[in-house]
């Protein structure tokens, strides 16, 4: 058990990333240039939402055709449950009102994406 959780802790550190590493440079220059503006920053968050979403689809499909079918039913069952997950932590942000938490919400949205593409794109069939 103590070896499975240390396997886990050393993925997790590896499969990490800052958001640097895990956005377009278009994101970081579309914010810089939103001027603060609430619904200047959410079309550059919803276009960066469509990139990163893009990215975590073409990984899903390359993992899941490299995998056998049972796995392939476990990485359906595992994504299921984080697209719920992620769903239902971004909207608690979104939950806390006025425009800031519209922002902050859709910005979970999208570093929950960016990360689950980041991961997949990091697992490796066993």
């Amino acid at each position: 058990m103590k070896r499975l959780f240390a396997v886990a802790v050393c993925l997790a550190i590896a499969s990490s990333a800052s958001a640097d590493e895990l956005y377009t440079g278009r994101y970081g220059s579309c914010m810089n240039a939103s001027g603060g503006v609430t619904v200047n920053m959410m079309n550059c968050i919803s276009e960066e939402i469509r990139t990163q979403d893009a990215r975590l689809n073409g990984a899903y499909q390359k993992l899941r055709s490299e995998i056998s079918e049972e796995r392939r039913q476990e990485l359906l069952a595992a994504q299921r449950l984080w697209i719920q997950y992620r769903d239902a932590n971004c909207q608690f942000y979104a939950t806390a009102g006025g425009t800031l938490a519209m922002v902050a919400a859709k910005e979970c949205v999208l570093r929950e994406t960016a990360g689950r593409a980041h991961e997949l794109e990091n697992l490796r069939a066993w």
